[in-house]
């Protein structure tokens, strides 16, 4: 099963990565034979095993970089960190970037894709599902329409598994907040939690977690997001490594070190998963390694292999969220508004 390993929850995000950074001043420069500093606020996850494998492998020194990752609970901190300048690097949803924008927050930018799929899975309370009818065999209609009623984790409000759940209930015809019960449960340990010991009937995150609650005996998947089961979602700009702006611009030869030694651990990790596994498993505090290569060998199909942007596909997966309001502005699909490839080879 997976582990909590290093939280230090109910610590304000900006106190957390100020202490583990020792202040916010943003990345370190480099001194007489030091590599120069990147933090990275990040929650634990599968799918940034290039994160784990460059580590593993020394990648991130040997081009020139020294990787600093604080872990925290939920994505929010993550867009947190990089806006209070107390981290110059993070994973964070392109729907993220976008509200931010919305509100004025404009110094972001995504500089090495993570992520063509969203890779959220729902798993529901076995014997609910065999009560409802419903199973991944089912039509998608059904099994949005299953969630009525439901009383649904998610790690906090505003977050993926809040709007992407969102969507699924308005697909069914249901109101969000009328019709279900969303409860801010908190990151997956505590979801799996919640689930088992029944305060809550469903939620959905990028695996492993769902798969742990199928292998555990109290979760059935009924969508699963790697696998591309909602088809609008299925080549989509999710997830990425996004960067203060500021910080990238005035520290470009760090930032390429970084995106580079991210394309050797995936090379690694495409050529063989299996091998990696064990960095992996160490990276995300888990001992089950048959959960972990399931979940990895699920990801790879939704694992860019390049961390490059196209303008195409950024304007279609603006076009998505738009249609399906995960956003309420249409957005710039320019290079430069949310997505650069200057630092990344592409």
């Amino acid at each position: 099963m997976v582990r909590n390993r290093n939280r230090m929850i109910g610590l304000p995000i900006v106190a957390l990565l100020l202490a583990a950074c020792g202040g916010g001043t943003g990345g370190e420069s480099a001194g007489d034979g030091e590599l120069p500093t990147i933090q990275i606020a990040s929650a634990p996850n599968v799918f940034l095993s290039a994160l784990y494998v460059a580590q593993d492998k020394g990648y991130f020194a040997e081009e020139g970089v020294n990787v600093e990752v604080v872990e925290i609970e939920a994505g929010t901190d993550s867009v947190a960190a990089l806006v209070s300048g107390n981290a110059q690097v993070a994973d964070v949803g392109f729907d993220d970037l976008l509200e931010l924008a919305s509100e004025g927050e404009e110094g972001l930018i995504m500089v090495q894709n993570i992520l063509n799929r969203v890779t959220l899975t729902m798993v529901m309370n076995p014997d609910l599902a065999t009560e409802l009818g419903v199973s991944r065999e089912s039509s998608l209609e059904e099994r949005f329409a299953a969630l009525e009623g439901l009383r649904i984790g998610i790690t906090s409000p505003g977050a993926p598994t809040d709007k992407y759940m969102r969507y699924y209930l308005r697909q069914a015809g249901l109101d969000p907040d009328q019709d279900a019960e969303i409860i801010a449960i908190g990151g997956g340990s505590s979801l799996l939690a919640a689930l088992e010991s029944d305060q809550i009937d469903v939620f959905h995150l990028s695996p492993p977690s769902p798969y742990v609650a199928e292998a555990g005996g109290f979760g059935t998947v009924l969508i699963d997001g790697p696998a591309g089961d909602v088809e609008e979602f299925s080549n989509f700009l999710y997830t990425a490594w996004a960067a203060n702006k500021e910080w990238a611009e005035a520290n470009p030869d760090a930032m390429t070190a970084f995106n580079a030694a991210l394309d050797r651990a995936m090379e690694d990790i495409d050529a063989d998963p299996a091998a990696v596994v064990p960095a992996i498993m160490e990276a995300i505090a888990s001992d089950d390694d048959a959960i972990t290569q399931r979940t990895l060998e699920a990801l790879l199909p939704a694992m860019s292999t390049d961390g490059c942007f196209s303008e195409e596909t950024v304007r279609s997966s603006l076009d998505i969220m738009f249609d399906t309001e995960i956003i309420e502005e249409e957005g710039d699909s320019a290079a430069g508004v949310f997505w650069t490839n200057d630092y990344n080879g592409c």
